[in-house]
C-alpha cells in the first residue's frame, strides 16, 4: 500500500502539535461510504460505487486516497482519483464520465495532504497529468491551474410540485403537455435497462461517440443499489427517451440521458425532467442537479430554460513535465473526420469497439 505524508510543519514546544496527515489508498469500502454519508458536501459520485465500476468494468486502476491522523485512524478525507489507461498519455482523475464534486475533507490541511499526494504520484511516473473535477475551489497553493470548461445546472425543487410547475415559464409548461397530449407514459425499474440502453446506443452512434457498453451500466446501476434506477417514456410499446438516474445528499442526479432523435417533436426531453423533478420531491429530496455541460452549448441551453442556477466544474490540472493536454473537445478536422467515420460503423461493431475506447477517454 502507498502512503504519504504532507509537507505540513510540526510544530512543537509552546505551540500545540500539529498532526501531520497521513495519506494512503483506501482499503474498506464501508469506512469509504460511511465518511462519504456523513459529510454534509458529498455526491453521488464520491460513493465508493464508482471504484468498484472502474476496476470491474475497465480495468482501471482506482487509487481511491483517505487522509488520516495517523495510519488506522478515523478517516479525515477522502479523494476519489481514477487512472486512465489513455496511450501514450495516462492521466489521473477524480471519477470517470463527467463525475464532479466537492473535494471532502475535515479541514485544509487534509485537503493539502490529499492533493500533495496525487501530485507525487504524477511525478512519481504513475500518470502524465493529473485533472481534479471539482466543485468548489481547493486550498491557496496547492500548485494547480485551474481551467473552466464545464459547467453544470441544478434546480431548487422546493417542497411542493405544484408550486414548481407555477414557477416554471409558459413555454416549458406548454412543450411538457404537447408530449402528454402525445401520449408519453412514464415508468421506473432497472428492468428497463437494456430498452434504456438501445435508445443512448443509437443516440450516440447518430453523433459519432463511442458508447459505454452494457456492461458498464449494468455494473453501475448494481453498484448504486437503491440509490440508482432507470426511468423511460414511452409511446405505446416504443420507447423513445430515458435516462439513468441516481440520488444521494438530497439531490437526484442524472448522469446518462438520452432520447430517439425521431421523437423530438414530441418533447420528450421536457416531459422526462419534469417527471424527475416530480419523482425527486416524492423521494423527499430538493434539488435535481441537470449534470455536466460544456459553456456555450445548445444541451446547457436546454437546461438553462429550467431557470436553475448554474454552478462552475473547475478543472484543476496538473503536469510533472511537459503540458496538460486541451480539456475541451478540439474543433479539427481530424476530430471531424473520426466523428464521421464511428458514426458510420455498423451498431454492433460500434458496441463492441465502444467501451475498449471510453476506457481511454474517462
Amino acid at each position: 500500500m502507498t502512503t504519504a505524508t504532507s509537507n505540513l510543519p510540526v510544530l512543537v514546544g509552546a505551540r500545540p502539535l500539529v498532526q501531520v496527515p497521513h495519506v494512503e489508498v483506501a482499503d474498506s469500502p464501508s469506512a469509504w461510504d460511511a465518511y462519504v454519508e456523513h459529510h454534509p458536501d458529498a455526491t453521488m459520485y464520491h460513493l465508493y460505487a464508482w471504484r468498484r465500476v472502474a476496476e470491474t468494468v475497465y480495468g482501471m486502476r482506482a487509487p481511491f486516497l483517505v487522509a488520516r491522523d495517523a495510519p488506522g485512524g478515523v478517516i479525515r478525507g477522502v479523494l476519489p482519483l481514477v487512472r486512465v489507461p489513455r496511450p501514450f498519455a495516462p492521466y489521473l482523475t477524480t471519477g470517470i464520465f463527467g463525475s464532479y464534486g466537492p473535494l471532502l475533507s475535515d479541514d485544509v490541511r487534509y485537503s493539502r495532504a490529499l492533493i500533495a499526494e496525487a501530485r507525487r504520484r504524477v511525478h512519481d511516473g504513475e500518470a502524465s497529468f493529473l485533472h481534479l473535477k471539482l466543485l468548489g475551489g481547493v486550498p491557496e497553493h496547492s500548485g494547480l491551474e485551474r481551467r473552466d470548461v464545464w459547467v453544470t445546472a441544478m434546480m431548487d425543487l422546493g417542497d411542493d410540485p405544484d408550486a414548481l410547475w407555477k414557477r416554471l415559464r409558459p413555454p416549458m409548461r406548454t412543450k411538457i403537455r404537447q408530449a402528454q397530449r402525445a401520449g408519453l407514459v412514464v415508468e421506473y425499474g432497472h428492468h428497463w435497462l437494456d430498452a434504456f440502453y438501445d435508445v443512448l446506443s443509437e443516440n450516440m452512434l447518430r453523433k459519432g461517440s463511442p458508447i459505454y457498453g452494457r456492461k458498464f451500466m449494468k455494473v453501475l446501476l448494481d453498484a448504486l443499489g437503491t440509490r440508482g434506477d432507470i426511468v423511460i417514456l414511452r409511446q405505446g410499446e416504443r420507447v423513445v427517451t430515458g435516462a439513468l438516474i441516481a440520488w444521494f445528499n438530497g439531490t437526484l442526479l442524472v448522469p446518462f440521458v438520452s432520447s430517439r432523435p425521431s421523437s423530438f417533436q414530441l418533447r420528450p426531453n421536457n416531459l422526462l425532467y419534469w417527471e424527475l423533478a416530480r419523482h425527486a420531491l416524492g423521494l423527499g429530496l430538493h434539488t435535481l442537479d441537470f449534470g455536466t455541460s460544456m459553456r456555450d452549448t445548445s444541451g446547457l441551453q436546454f437546461k438553462e430554460s429550467w431557470k436553475p442556477r448554474i454552478e462552475p466544474v473547475g478543472s484543476y490540472v496538473y503536469a510533472a513535465r511537459g503540458g496538460v493536454p486541451d480539456l475541451a473537445p478540439v474543433d479539427s478536422a481530424m476530430t471531424r473526420n473520426v466523428v464521421k467515420i464511428w458514426s458510420k460503423l455498423p451498431s454492433g461493431v460500434a458496441e463492441a469497439l465502444g467501451p475498449r475506447v471510453c476506457r481511454w477517454i474517462a
